[in-house]
């Protein structure tokens, strides 16, 4: 892994601000107060493509405040999203973000989430991995919006559980953090605008961090003597992000990339990985986007989109020396396998905004998406002996893979009463080399006064397999049994009700949800790995909210998730992964004027396990675990003017506990927890 980047950025950051005193200038107490009050209104366009406050807008969707989150210590995306009802954010065995949303996801062979930043949608084509911007600062960052539930009637293809929507800030600021396992960070954000309207920002970040020094459970191999684990988990992190916007008579353009590098953790398959391969991602996006008022009702915008990412994933070991591989055959040297690949996008949208009467909005969008494997390579990296590169049928993915989509959204929101708002949506899809696909919507929101809203939503989701899934090297893996693959799909009902005042509201949300043919890479320990749809899947529960401004000094949220999550084809009939009790709750406080603490309290109950049979001990029930975190804010220290400090303190009780794997080669789970804790200081120029 690279050294010192970080360390050689550093001292720059501290420069820039002398440069920028004239590039930019704090916002005046005026502009701060609207600032305030419209991010209290939580308005976003993320449910609906039509700007609305986010409890008037069809089906659930949380509205993350930022600023709110890192106050309790919240330190990534990745973090923040855990903080969502329903939503429990973990890894897999390679340090892959694992999104289980309302019970289903632990056995996902892609992301269930449409991932998007700044709007920009930055899901892989080849894997619909997003792994770089779970791990991203959230000091970098404005709100979060999450559509809880299914989203393709909007998105399409990995709007399958839910939509993310990152937006960054624009700021004068400058950060720097420092933290446990030599951790370092550096975020700059700047903002101007000029004589001619024209506004720009740019946000950089830069990171920095080593190995925890946790130790993983043993591998499956370990009964023989053979594995390579309990053993040093590799998870050391470095990354850089930047974010330049720009806007200027109605013109958006938008730069956007990242690189992150680090470990691989417990590692993919039966053995923990050398260090000497980490996995490495970057990602690039250009988007520019324009919007015309055609007429009073009528307003058309257009969007183009280029994305480009490389990944390089970390090294691991198949099979270790000694063993018997797939094929029967004693595996006489260790040897390393690394996979990558780098993919393109171009994605073109046409949008429409039409409101005929004041009651009555239209939304119709036409898209297209075409998607590209630039190039895939697959090696061998035997200790002491030349690199080995697989021939190109050996690769995960098939070089020059491709998918072109074309995409026509049609939305109708209707208020048929001052307090009754239907919607009814779909959006067809049509793939290249996949079938067509209708998503439909049916919502209905009922304004029952100032303080009720009653809602109901019925939405159906669906996922075709990934280009990796579509189009993998037919002697990609020894032995790979591939069978024709059906897209996966989701049915979801909800019903939901709020109730708000000024300082207090409550939300509650009761659903059920069908899932059908989730797509598997299934890797059974002394198996051939196979491709197929596997699952009958029904989830149901409910979820609680609260959130109270008891006063100026004290305020507090809390919300709680029960799920019961059926697999009709398990053999105990219960999800793997899916546990039936989650729960969150924080409280803050200002002890005085400069001196602000938080407590946040994260509750996992027991998450099911799998029932398969192993020489080695398997897990089939994970224990139930809670976190406690606390975070000191002190305002002007040393009485220094726009200087802020943070101490966070993260486990406090240092819990430790296992997860489930994914797959099965860590069948006693995967090893986490720890106390950590880290310092940012924060300067407002």
């Amino acid at each position: 892994m690279k050294k010192n980047r970080l360390r050689n950025v550093l001292p720059l950051a501290f420069t820039l601000p002398l440069m920028a005193q004239s590039f930019g200038s704090r916002a005046d107490e005026q502009d701060e107060m609207a600032a305030l009050v419209a991010l209290l209104e939580e308005e976003t366009m993320l449910a609906t493509q039509t700007k609305m406050n986010a409890d008037y807008v069809p089906g659930m969707v949380s509205v993350l405040d930022a600023g709110e989150l890192a106050g309790y210590g919240i330190q990534t995306i990745g973090q923040a999203l855990n903080q969502v009802a329903g939503f429990y954010i973990t890894v897999n065995n390679a340090g892959a973000p694992l999104a289980i949303v309302r019970g289903a996801g632990a056995r996902l062979g892609a992301s269930n989430l449409k991932i998007m930043l700044n709007g920009v949608p930055v899901n892989r084509a080849i894997d619909g991995s997003a792994d770089w911007l779970y791990r991203l600062p959230i000091n970098q960052f404005e709100r979060i919006e999450v559509i809880r539930g299914p989203g393709s009637s909007l998105y399409g293809e990995f709007a399958f559980s839910g939509v993310v929507n990152v937006i960054s800030r624009s700021d004068n600021k400058l950060m720097a953090t420092a933290g446990s396992h030599n951790a370092l960070g550096s975020n700059l954000m700047v903002q101007h605008s000029f004589a001619d309207s024209t506004q720009a920002s740019l946000n950089l970040s830069v990171w920095d961090r080593d190995d925890s020094g946790l130790k993983g459970n043993p591998d499956n191999f370990a009964h023989s003597n053979r594995g390579f684990s309990p053993g040093a988990i590799f998870d050391r992190e470095q990354g850089t992000l930047a974010l330049a916007k720009v806007e200027h008579q109605g013109y958006h353009l938008q730069l956007q990339y990242a690189d992150v590098e680090r470990g691989g953790w417990y590692g993919r398959n039966a053995a923990m990985p050398a260090s000497i391969a980490p996995r490495q991602e970057t990602f690039q996006a250009v988007n520019v986007d324009k919007s015309w008022q055609l007429t009073p009702e009528l307003t058309l915008k257009s969007e183009l989109t280029h994305t480009h990412s490389q990944l390089t994933e970390a090294a691991y070991l198949p099979i270790p020396a000694g063993a018997r591989g797939t094929g029967g055959q004693v595996v006489t040297i260790n040897q390393y396998r690394q996979d990558g690949n780098t993919e393109s996008s171009n994605r073109a949208n046409i949008s429409l905004h039409w409101t005929p009467i004041v009651d009555h909005r239209v939304y119709f969008a036409l898209g297209y998406a075409h998607s590209q494997v630039d190039s895939a390579f697959g090696r061998f990296l035997r200790p002491g002996q030349p690199t080995s590169d697989f021939p190109a049928d050996k690769t995960k993915v098939l070089d020059n893979s491709s998918r072109s989509l074309t995409s026509v959204t049609l939305q109708d929101q209707w208020m048929l009463t001052d307090e009754l708002e239907l919607t009814l949506g779909a959006r067809f899809d049509s793939y290249s080399d996949w079938d067509a696909n209708l998503s439909p919507r049916l919502a209905a929101v009922w304004r029952v006064n100032e303080h009720h809203i009653l809602k109901a939503q019925y939405a159906e989701a669906f996922r075709p397999p990934t280009l990796e899934e579509a189009h993998p090297g037919p002697r990609s893996f020894p032995g790979t049994i591939f069978t024709p693959l059906s897209e996966e799909r989701l049915n979801s009902s909800e019903v939901a009700y709020i109730y708000r005042r000024d300082s207090f509201s409550f939300h509650t949300t009761v659903f059920n949800t069908e899932i059908k043919d989730l797509i598997e890479f299934l890797q059974q320990p002394g198996e051939p790995p196979i491709w197929h749809n596997n699952g009958d899947i029904t989830t149901t529960g409910v979820e609680l909210e609260w959130k109270q401004a008891v006063n100026r000094n004290w305020d507090w949220f809390a919300n709680l998730s029960y799920v019961r999550a059926r697999d009709h084809l398990d053999q105990d009939k219960i999800l793997i992964g899916s546990a039936q009790w989650q729960a969150r709750a924080g409280i803050s406080w200002h002890s005085d004027k400069l001196f602000h603490h938080a407590l946040l309290l994260n509750y996992m109950g027991q998450q099911e396990g799998s029932e398969t049979v192993l020489k080695s001990q398997v897990t089939r029930e994970f224990d139930a675990y809670f976190t406690l975190d606390y975070t000191l804010r002190i305002e002007q220290p040393l009485q220094i003017k726009k200087l802020d400090m943070t101490v966070g303190l993260k486990n406090l009780t240092g819990e430790e506990y296992d997860t489930v794997p994914n797959p099965l080669q860590y069948p006693q789970g995967l090893h986490q927890g720890e106390r950590t804790a880290n310092l940012l200081l924060s300067y407002q120029f």
